[in-house]
């Protein structure tokens, strides 16, 4: 296990970390707006007309540099992800061809740093997040990679519920972690992760008080989600074992279709979550994303609560 002045100084040394962005989900409940040809974390939502994968990018390079940038992204999305981020190194493009979910996608990515880089830490990251306090979200990113680089955990950051809803999984937090040695604040052992739940449920869970939201940011080291990926769901553990060598495209076809929760993080025993405090919006409803356009101050065209066009 590294050291404790390894695990400190790692987020000065930014060859170290790793930074996974994941440009999946169809954005079904943004149709006709979001499509298969064009999913939502292309749109252009900001007022200075970056698109959510762009500003993602523009966050995370502020933590990890260019180069140690891997997108894994839909083959036919290619040039949309070229338009965003043209300095790419086509060798930490990963083009999936068929859906597989996110399993396989951070698991390709796993096994790909561990080939170039050894046992780095690594930030994987929704394409398609809207957060509005950047300082607040890096500075918790920061807080994460040292706590990970420190052990064989799984992290994920967990922000406190504005309301009950049905739209997001939940965490559920044990008691507050008292090593002194860790040196972090914010840093909870998790003991459940909850899919979407019911209207009840949530607001059970709201009143609570023990439970966050999972705002599906992972951080760990490249060989603990290897040894999870191994232990909790092994025939993709085979698969990843195996995946390299210029054959994606048929290592894709193989694999379960089965996000990084199913196959993982609801059977771990040894997830930690750490707790933001910014202010965050996931996009996944016309709702949401008309809050986030208001106050970007940018105009829309809608029709029966369907908003079909930004301008």
């Amino acid at each position: 296990m590294p050291s404790v002045s390894r695990g400190r100084s790692i987020m000065n040394r930014k060859d170290k970390v790793y930074a996974v962005v994941l440009v999946g989900g169809k954005g079904k409940r943004l149709r006709p707006l979001s499509t298969d040809a064009r999913p939502k974390a292309f749109l252009s939502v900001n007022r200075d007309g970056r698109t959510m994968f762009r500003a993602t990018l523009d966050r995370i390079k502020k933590v990890v540099p260019a180069a140690r940038i891997i997108v894994s992204a839909g083959k036919d999305h290619e040039r949309f992800v070229q338009r965003d981020f043209p300095g790419i190194d086509k060798k930490n493009l990963l083009l999936e061809p068929v859906s597989r979910n996110t399993a396989p996608a951070i698991g390709a990515a796993a096994a790909l740093v561990l080939r170039r880089h050894g046992d780095a830490v690594m930030v994987v990251l929704p394409a398609d997040h809207y957060i509005r306090d950047e300082t607040k979200f890096l500075s918790t990113v920061k807080e994460g990679v040292r706590f990970a680089a420190r052990s064989l955990s799984l992290v994920v950051i967990g922000l406190e519920p504005a309301f009950a809803s049905t739209q997001f999984g939940y965490i559920k937090v044990k008691a507050k972690v008292k090593s002194q040695k860790a040196k972090v604040r914010n840093v909870f052992p998790v003991e459940k992760f909850v899919e979407k739940p019911d209207a009840k449920t949530a607001s059970r869970y709201m009143e609570s008080g023990d439970y966050l939201w999972n705002s599906g940011v992972f951080i760990f080291r490249a060989t603990a989600f290897l040894v999870a990926l191994a232990r909790y769901a092994p025939g993709l553990g085979e698969l990843v074992g195996r995946c390299g060598g210029g054959r994606l495209a048929a290592w894709y076809r193989q694999c379960p279709d089965i996000s990084i929760d199913y196959a993982v993080m609801q059977k771990a025993d040894n997830i930690y979550c750490v707790k933001g405090s910014y202010r965050w919006q996931d996009i996944g409803s016309f709702s949401a994303l008309r809050e986030v356009l208001r106050r970007e101050s940018r105009g829309f065209v809608e029709r029966k609560g369907a908003i079909v066009k930004i301008v």
